[in-house]
Parts: structure tokens; C-alpha cells; sequence
């Protein structure tokens, strides 16, 4: 791309102005954005250019066909569970708890990756089982950044079903629960989807900041209260917020 001299400062130069591609598209403003003299931003479009990373046209700039096709190479071979699983670990690690990933596929949250710790119990849970919206941490803490209309399509606007003596039944009790959900930032699941069985759960998002599912760690109500739980909620948050990260999303 340029003499060998430049090396690979001039690599991260035009990284610098390729990414600013997605938010600008005059050289003045992309040489704001990178802090790079415009004579520098010029001539590495034009190098962009050739190569067909980047485009350009009356009104500008803009990411080239090429970016495109490497982008649908990439998320063709994209494993969110894979790329996800590095901060579940830790997340095991740091409360010992079982940790779960779950992911929405429609109208429906679906466990996609689990991380045991060494106990001699198991969680009955496995990759694929489906996951209830208003009695599951991960189900409520995707509810409370939802819209109100798509929160009713999920759930509906009648009575809901127990799945424990534990679980909401009325839309009072969840909507009011999902209200302390967005103070706090994590939600709970105090047997309400099974009986003997503690969650605490935070919401994920992917590169486009949709809201893709969530993370949680579920323990045995034997071994942990629900004061130990909510102490774990900062630390699913940030193990959620990592997952996020990993899967594109940047916060602003």
C-alpha cells in the first residue's frame, strides 16, 4: 500500500481512515475524525480506492464493495457462542456459579453456550432448551430494554403462566419488576422458573446495538440467597457488557 519504509505506521494510518469510512465521507471530515493531515487521508483513499475498499462519487466517500464481501465472509464464520465464551469463563471463575448465554431467535430465547463450574451438581439446563420470557433472568432483563409494543408481543397482554408457585402471573408484578430491572441494570429469578434454582441476568447486545439476548449465572438456592445474587448482578453486567463487546457492539 506504501513504501516499506512507512512500515506498519502507515498500515494503522490507513486502518484509521478505513474505519472512519462508516461514520464520514469528505476528506475534511475524515481528517478530523483520524487527526491525520488531509494530504495523508487523500492519498490513502485513493490507495483505498484502487484496492476496492473504499468509493467514491460526487458526494464523497464510502466503504467499497470489498469491505462488504470480507464482512459477509467474516459473519459467515462467526460463532457468538465462541466468541462469548472467554468472558463466561471468567464470570464461572469469579462466583462459581453455572453461567449461561442465551440468544433470541425470533420470538423465542434460546440457551447457545453454558460454562460449568467443578461441583458435584449439574444444572439441568442444556444448549438448545428455550428459555421463558417473565420467569427467566436472561427473558426479563431483554424485557426491560424492549419497547412496551414489543414487550406485549412477546408476552401478551393476559395473565401469564406459572412455571413455579414462585413465578409472576399478572402483567402488574412483571412490568413493575422490569421497572427495578432497568434502575439496577440486572434481573433475578428467584425459583420462578425452578423451584430450588437462583439467576441473576444482564442483556446483550450485538455490532448494530440490537438487543441480541443476554448472560446469566444460576446456582442452587441452597448455596447462595438472594443477597449473595444480587451482589453478583454488577459482575453479570460486566461479563455481558464484554460479550458485548465481543460481538461488535461499541458503547458511546
Amino acid at each position: 500500500m506504501t513504501s516499506t519504509s512507512e512500515g506498519p505506521g502507515a498500515v494503522r494510518k490507513a486502518l484509521r481512515v478505513l474505519e472512519a469510512l462508516a461514520d464520514h465521507g469528505r476528506v475534511t471530515e475524515l481528517a478530523a475524525a483520524t487527526g491525520l493531515p488531509k494530504s495523508t487521508v487523500h492519498r490513502l483513499l485513493q490507495v483505498l480506492v484502487e484496492t476496492g475498499f473504499a468509493h467514491s462519487d460526487d458526494t464523497g466517500y464510502r466503504t467499497g464493495d470489498r469491505v462488504l464481501a470480507l464482512a459477509g465472509k467474516v459473519l459467515y464464520r462467526f460463532d457468538p457462542a465462541a466468541q462469548a465464551d472467554p468472558a463466561l469463563v471468567r464470570l464461572r471463575d469469579d462466583t462459581g456459579c453455572t453461567v449461561h448465554f442465551a440468544m433470541r431467535f425470533g420470538g423465542e430465547l434460546l440457551y447457545v453456550h453454558k460454562v460449568e463450574p467443578d461441583k458435584p451438581y449439574r444444572m439441568g439446563s442444556r444448549i438448545g432448551m428455550h428459555l421463558p420470557w417473565h420467569t427467566s433472568a436472561i427473558g426479563k432483563a431483554v424485557l426491560a430494554e424492549l419497547p412496551a409494543d414489543a414487550v406485549r408481543e412477546l408476552i401478551g397482554a393476559g395473565e401469564l403462566p406459572a412455571r413455579t408457585a414462585n413465578s409472576l402471573t399478572t402483567q402488574r408484578e412483571l412490568h413493575a419488576q422490569l421497572e427495578e430491572v432497568r434502575a439496577v441494570g440486572y434481573a433475578l429469578d428467584d425459583g420462578e422458573n425452578e423451584l430450588g434454582v437462583r439467576c441473576t441476568g444482564a442483556g446483550v447486545r450485538d455490532h448494530s446495538g440490537a438487543l441480541i439476548g443476554g448472560v446469566s449465572v444460576s446456582t442452587l438456592a441452597l448455596e447462595h440467597d438472594m443477597a449473595r445474587l444480587r451482589e453478583f448482578g454488577t459482575r453479570v453486567q460486566a461479563a455481558a457488557a464484554e460479550v458485548s463487546t465481543a460481538l461488535g457492539h461499541q458503547s458511546r
